[in-house]
């Protein structure tokens, strides 16, 4: 039961505890200038990395005792390459909860290459994550995490807690805000234009109510509504997208003729691996030794859901399914789960991601799950359960789940097949922007930006700070990515 990455890359729900909206992480002060210096910012465990310049800020872990501790704050900046800077920079949220601004930024910085051209790019390690104070716990290996039962995970979630460096309840969303803004205010810069994935829309949404005057633009990119106790439908959404991919194939001639009803043959998986667990050997992620693992339906179900984010991987479900049932092969499932956990545990800080989920999500999640029905069942809940059952909580504004507004540009994105932020959700948010546009990537998953020609038009919405005529007939060319008949690729 893999439940540190059950609960990556994911919001879970949230509840508010009666305080007054402004009275919760205001900086004690102006904060001073930001020395930087040159720096290399990188993607952990990858090649990808971008030039900048680095610098640090001290901030009050608890911001209603600036004489207490202090922490730093992590802060880079990507000069404009152009002659001519706009005023105006890009401020990066990153996703998670728990991931870096830092670490993170180089993956996108392709697709948003044309903004960085005569526009900075602000980069913010959000407190609790990256070099900012970190809240990490201490690293498990894969055995001891895949044979983990209910009461090992409270016991490693206690560890975890006894290992940090921090008070968790100083690492919410609102007070990280205060820090971003006090960033914006040290480098000098009156304005700025947002761009948030995933929970980072949580965040830039929570920074816009904060610093309305502040922004200029806003990028939402798998959307999470301020409203949603999100986590409290995972397992829902993740059966919703399975299911339209295994349609799909149904619908394609190649694929359908090649693994007949998937659907049908996942329903009786599920059942097989609830009454009679296997033992799978793969290769270790890392060392690549053998490597023997339990894969039960709570294996599979996080297998699946990690090939559920991407399309590329969506397009590899029918083969992989189809694989395991009829030839009772588990390997390869088995390896895709590990190869994407064990990624993840290297970019998440877990500390900071049960900081966020416990005070802002969990108090609104529902006693009696409702999830009996699909792939997950109540595993989120369990998890999440026992975790912030342990995890103290942080403060929360009174209004913190109520829609945030503007009359700003703001771009909202969503990939069809997004098995967490579907595209409903960004629905429900573009309502409180008038001057909003919602655009939907086809046959993709989870962030849009990096696919085909998404990048290019939210360059030019940033750039020109307006959706009104923004060329999208790009979008129109956009489809899934063709199924895996074979384990040679797609078809052509």
């Amino acid at each position: 039961m893999f439940f540190r990455q059950l609960s990556v890359a994911a919001l879970f729900g949230a509840s508010l505890i009666p305080t007054a909206p402004d009275a919760l992480g205001q900086p004690a002060g102006n904060e001073p200038g930001i020395e930087m210096e040159s720096c290399e910012l990188v993607v952990p465990g990858t090649p990808l990395s971008v030039a900048g310049q680095c610098g640090w800020m001290d901030v009050a872990e608890n911001p209603d005792d600036p004489d207490g501790r202090r922490i730093g704050i992590h802060v880079a900046r990507i000069p404009a390459r152009g002659r001519e800077t706009e005023p105006d920079p890009l401020v990066f949220f990153a996703g998670g909860p728990g991931q870096s601004a830092t670490e993170s930024w180089p993956i996108l910085a392709g697709a948003l290459n044309k903004v960085s051209e005569n526009r900075d790019i602000l980069l913010v390690d959000q407190r609790g994550t990256g070099q900012s104070n970190p809240l990490k716990c201490p690293q498990i290996e894969l055995d001891e995490a895949l044979a983990l039962d209910w009461d090992e995970l409270g016991r490693t979630t206690r560890e975890c807690l006894d290992s940090l460096d921090g008070d968790p309840r100083y690492y919410t969303t609102t007070i990280a805000m205060h820090d971003i803004d006090a960033a914006r205010a040290a480098l000098g810069y009156e304005q700025v234009n947002l761009y948030g994935g995933s929970y980072g829309t949580r965040a830039a949404q929570v920074y816009l109510r904060l610093f309305p005057e502040r922004v200029r633009s806003a990028v939402l990119d798998g959307v999470v509504p301020q409203t949603l106790a999100l986590g409290t439908e995972h397992a829902e959404k993740l059966d919703q997208t399975i299911y339209r991919v295994l349609r799909n194939c149904d619908d394609d001639a190649l694929c359908s003729n090649a693994f007949p009803d998937t659907a049908g043959k996942l329903s009786r998986l599920i059942q097989k691996l609830e009454q009679d667990p296997v033992t799978v050997t793969v290769e270790h992620p890392t060392t690549g030794q053998p490597f023997t693992l339990p894969f039960n339906r709570e294996v599979l179900s996080t297998s699946l859901r990690f090939l559920t984010y991407s399309a590329d991987t969506q397009a590899m479900l029918p083969l992989l399914i189809n694989e395991a049932a009829e030839s009772q092969r588990f390997d390869r499932l088995a390896s895709q789960m590990l190869i994407a956990a064990t990624g993840l545990q290297q970019s998440i800080s877990q500390g900071m991601e049960l900081s966020v989920m416990c005070a802002e999500d969990f108090p609104l999640f529902p006693k009696t799950p409702g999830t009996d029905g699909y792939l997950m069942g109540d595993m989120m809940h369990r998890a999440v359960g026992i975790q912030c059952g342990i995890w103290p909580r942080g403060r929360v504004p009174i209004n913190f789940h109520e829609p945030v507004t503007g009359d700003l540009p703001v771009l909202l994105l969503s990939g069809e097949l997004d098995p967490v932020t579907p595209p409903e959700y960004a629905d429900q948010v573009a309502v409180n922007f008038p001057d909003s546009r919602h655009l939907i990537a086809p046959g993709q998953g989870h962030i849009a930006t990096t696919r085909g020609c998404m990048g290019k038009i939210v360059s030019e919405f940033i750039i020109e700070g307006s959706a009104d005529d923004l060329e999208t007939d790009c979008i129109s060319n956009m489809q899934a990515t063709p199924f895996f008949i074979s384990l040679t690729g797609p078809t052509p």
